[in-house]
């Protein structure tokens, strides 16, 4: 097990991190070894649950700001393990301290930076640690980071652009859900109760009254399912084949398709970058980006391009045989490899491509929107047709 302490030493300095041990009497005896005495020791949930998701998962806004921090206290010329306690000791995000309060405990027992965050290996990825690995070699650790820092920010100003596009028709299709539950739970009824024989009204009425009294028979077993839906949509999406399902899925709805194309592209081309510079070797370079990738397919045929690379074919002439980049932005590569300036191609196709992610939003919410608002217009609006010929036609019916 995994145990998070706060202890003082025999000075009364504080210390705080994890230990592992078999119990609490185990790690309190690992402590009193090491000349600590604990005054907190808690054991760390390894569980994952609902409450996990939320509250021990370290963001991506999390990631970048630690990142571009520890950056900037090496540049000052601090040490590792100092900026690592600074970090700590300013922050209040529960993951965010257990992840430092771990590596610290890493430092402090010998461990290299890169041996440090290779234990949270699913957290950094390969790139991340990678390039770690070359500033502890190169001493070049503060511009490392900062380029890391500066692709975490890419990554988070990404999923920024893309959230922001679609928050408009998710919010339009919330107000349209309230709006049928608001209409078949308390307007329908309502009506209902002006028919004495439901079996002489129209097959119109009949239905739409028993849609009604299906939504407030069941009303909390409908709620609760769409809650634990939700949940359970969250809590699958932590898993990698979920994850690969749905990019899969996603990739083939008309629009969206595009829109993960592009996304991908700028990933791949933003790491090709981002690792040319820091004076990684080509083969190296292209296998660390294929892991970068989300989708399944474009990641296969990244790997297989490493496969055609490491035979003695160029880049530009193995990347043709993948879907990630259109003819003009290989044109631009071959370009790169022929005048030894690839990192800087691949930076210009990740900018270039960004413009492109723009305005492809910008075309699939332009198109979202009036959709939306149809969907929902139809939706509330012939509810509400339906009760006014309801109405009319009660005339027709015996009272």
């Amino acid at each position: 097990m995994e145990f998070e302490y706060k202890a003082v030493d025999n000075s009364g300095a504080r210390h705080q991190g994890t230990v592992d041990a078999s119990d609490k009497f185990h790690a309190q005896q690992l402590l009193s070894a090491d000349g600590l005495h604990p005054i907190s020791l808690n054991a760390i949930a390894t569980g994952v649950s609902f409450a996990n998701l939320l509250s021990q998962k370290v963001t991506l806004d999390q990631l970048e700001f630690f990142t571009s921090e520890l950056a900037l206290l090496l540049e000052s010329g601090i040490r590792v393990d100092k900026g690592i306690d600074i970090i700590r000791q300013s922050n209040s995000h529960p993951a965010l301290s257990r992840l430092l309060n771990q590596i610290a405990s890493s430092l402090k027992k010998g461990e290299s930076l890169s041996e440090a965050f290779n234990k949270h290996e699913s957290l950094f990825g390969p790139l991340y640690i990678s390039l770690l690995k070359i500033g502890e070699t190169s001493g070049n650790l503060p511009e490392v980071l900062n380029r890391l820092a500066a692709d975490l920010k890419f990554q988070k100003d990404l999923r920024t652009q893309i959230t922001t596009a679609l928050t408009y028709p998710s919010v339009i299709f919330f107000v349209c859900i309230l709006a049928i539950y608001f209409v078949l739970t308390f307007i329908v009824p309502k009506m209902a109760g002006i028919f004495t024989d439901l079996e002489q009204a129209p097959w119109y009425t009949q239905m739409i009254i028993k849609v009604s009294n299906f939504f407030i028979d069941y009303q909390f077993f409908i709620i609760g399912a769409v809650i634990s839906s939700v949940f359970l949509l969250v809590y699958s999406l932590q898993k990698p084949e979920v994850k690969s399902w749905f990019y899969v899925t996603a990739s083939k709805i008309p629009g969206v398709g595009k829109v993960i194309i592009t996304a991908e592209r700028i990933r791949f081309a933003q790491s090709m970058a981002m690792m040319l510079d820091a004076g990684l070797q080509l083969d190296t370079t292209l296998e660390l980006t294929a892991n970068t990738l989300k989708h399944p397919d474009f990641r296969r045929d990244a790997k297989q391009a490493l496969k055609q690379l490491k035979s003695g074919k160029q880049l530009s002439v193995v990347l043709s045989k993948t879907r990630i980049f259109p003819d003009f932005f290989l044109s631009i590569i071959k370009v790169g490899e022929e005048t030894g300036r690839l990192s800087r191609v691949f930076a210009e196709i990740a900018s270039r491509s960004r413009g492109d992610l723009e305005q492809v939003i910008k075309k699939l919410t332009t198109m979202l929107e009036p959709l939306m608002l149809l969907f929902m217009g139809g939706f509330v609006g012939g509810i509400v047709i339906t009760m006014l010929m309801s109405m009319v036609s009660i005339n027709d019916v015996p009272l």
